[in-house]
């Protein structure tokens, strides 16, 4: 048995899935830089370890990928999640990514709507590392404030590393939140990635891409990095990107 699902006693327009998972996005980007690592040993360099190390781009590309159309999909339901990070993603028995810990969660409904069609939210909500400056700023928001976490996230995915991983919450405050401080991108990284990063982090939340145009840019890499020979690398994708997203809420549970 995979997962056990249970309709609310409120409403059955939600329901709470019970899923394993082995493990999180945290300890997979850890797995994903041990790989690299030992490619660029000298053993790496005589085994195949380019192969190894297309194979481990692809399956970032695929995750990142598979996210962001997770989070198309809670958008398109007037969901905005507030606590994208590595912790709260996880991959079950087959490898498919799983987002959980829907706490934050809230269901954006018009009557805490402003005209300019941002909402009144509580500000300084989910994890500081991730978090939009706007709602560190305690100032409305909506659902591109999820766009900057994943900015933020898919940075961290493909760097291999932790994002701001020096900063005590002071510096983070004063050079990420009010002076626009982001995460290096890598000068051998393709524009594409780097282009997406700046965008969905933009201090602005009007210039960030909706995470439709962010799905379709990804998708689009994970074709070109996909082996095309007899069609086998295509399988390979289709069978990395079955159903991801794991919706265990109920509307009565998300919190404001």
């Amino acid at each position: 048995m995979r997962a056990v699902a249970s309709v609310g006693p409120v409403s059955e327009n939600y329901f709470l899935i019970l899923d394993r998972l082995y493990d999180t996005l945290e300890q997979r980007i850890r797995s994903w830089k041990a790989k690299e690592k030992k490619g660029k040993s000298f053993i790496g360099k005589v085994t195949g370890a380019k192969k190894k190390k297309n194979e481990i781009e692809l399956e970032r590309m695929v995750t990142s990928a598979d996210l962001a159309s997770a989070m198309k999909y809670m958008h398109d339901q007037s969901i905005i999640y507030r606590d994208l990070k590595p912790d709260n993603i996880g991959f079950d028995v087959r490898g498919d990514v799983k987002i959980f810990d829907f706490g934050l969660a809230k269901e954006l409904r018009d009557d805490i709507k402003y005209p300019d069609g941002r909402y009144k939210l509580t500000g300084f909500t989910g994890s500081m590392r991730y978090m939009a400056p706007e709602v560190a700023k305690s100032l409305p928001y909506g659902l591109s404030a999820d766009v900057y976490s994943f900015g933020i996230l898919f940075w961290s995915i493909i760097a291999m590393d932790t994002p701001f991983a020096t900063y005590s919450c002071k510096m983070h405050e004063e050079l990420v939140v009010t002076k626009g401080y982001r995460p290096s991108c890598d000068k051998s990284w393709p524009e594409v990635w780097s282009n997406l990063m700046k965008k969905s982090w933009s201090p602005t939340p009007a210039d960030r891409p909706s995470f439709k145009e962010i799905a379709r840019t990804l998708n689009d890499e994970c074709e070109m990095l996909t082996p095309s020979e007899d069609g086998s690398g295509s399988d390979r994708l289709d069978q990395s990107r079955r159903n991801i997203l794991d919706i265990s809420l109920s509307k009565k549970k998300i919190s404001a």
